[in-house]
């Protein structure tokens, strides 16, 4: 029992950033990322689920992103986090204006700037798939983000794949629609810019300093082109990671 409790938590140690990275996507938040990730690892605790039964699986990353996505949707419900129409009352209520170096959360530090702009890219970006009902965002973040096939994923969530293409169609409507005349990042042209809405955003508590730089890139946050393809957009923005301490308290949970 011991030697398969350690071959378990091998094993899913191996696919932990991702799982995290996956479902801080779904959900929108660092900490609601790592209940979900708990919660999975308490699962496979109490199931006790036979190391040798997983690899005979095609792909281990496959049962536990099948598992984690269940339980995104049963727990997220139907309805969005927010609208469309709430996300641009917080960001784009006000016209843009310059950083102001005093503002809360930069505080005189211009170093700190960078790793705001960055938060508020990757921020920004989430909450616009947080817009989506979760099963729609989910086949976004399945297929676009992560590479399954409609009819891979479909059968992670054990629904039709019909069913899942209309979803998935869906989605990538919804996402290109809002950002494609917006977004900075999309077309440089675009009037929505991260220095420009970074003052707003901070006023509005709608982003804050990062609990770690781990995730935060050394180039500049506009240094890659414009993606007119939502899917290369959202693939080119860095994926959250936990801290060792983090990742270690997760895998304590397999025993």
């Amino acid at each position: 029992m011991a030697n398969d409790t350690a071959s378990l938590r091998s094993l899913f140690a191996q696919e932990l950033p991702e799982l995290y990275a996956f479902a801080y996507q779904v959900c929108g938040d660092r900490e609601n990322a790592r209940r979900f990730v708990a919660d999975l690892a308490d699962r496979l605790r109490a199931q006790e689920i036979d190391p040798a039964a997983l690899r005979e699986y095609d792909s281990l990353r496959d049962v536990l992103v099948g598992m984690l996505a269940r339980s995104l949707e049963e727990s997220l419900g139907r309805k969005a986090d927010q609208s469309f129409q709430i996300l641009d009352n917080i960001l784009r209520s006000d016209i843009t204006r310059p950083i102001d170096f005093d503002a809360e959360g930069i505080d005189g530090d211009p170093d700190r700037i960078p790793i705001l702009l960055w938060e508020l890219k990757r921020t920004c970006l989430t909450a616009v798939l947080g817009c989506l009902p979760p099963s729609v965002r989910l086949s976004f973040i399945l297929t676009d983000l992560l590479g399954y096939s409609p009819a891979a994923a479909a059968e992670l969530l054990n629904i039709r794949e019909s069913a899942y293409r209309v979803r998935l169609t869906r989605a990538r409507k919804r996402v290109e629609d809002y950002l494609t005349p917006r977004c900075q990042h999309v077309d440089r042209r675009n009037p929505c810019t991260c220095e420009g809405r970074l003052g707003i955003a901070l006023d509005a508590r709608f982003v804050v300093a990062p609990p770690h730089t781990l995730d935060i890139p050394e180039r500049a946050f506009d240094s890659d082109p414009d993606f007119r393809d939502m899917a290369m957009l959202y693939r080119k923005v860095p994926a959250v990671v936990m801290t060792d301490e983090e990742r270690e308290e997760l895998l304590s949970l397999l025993g």
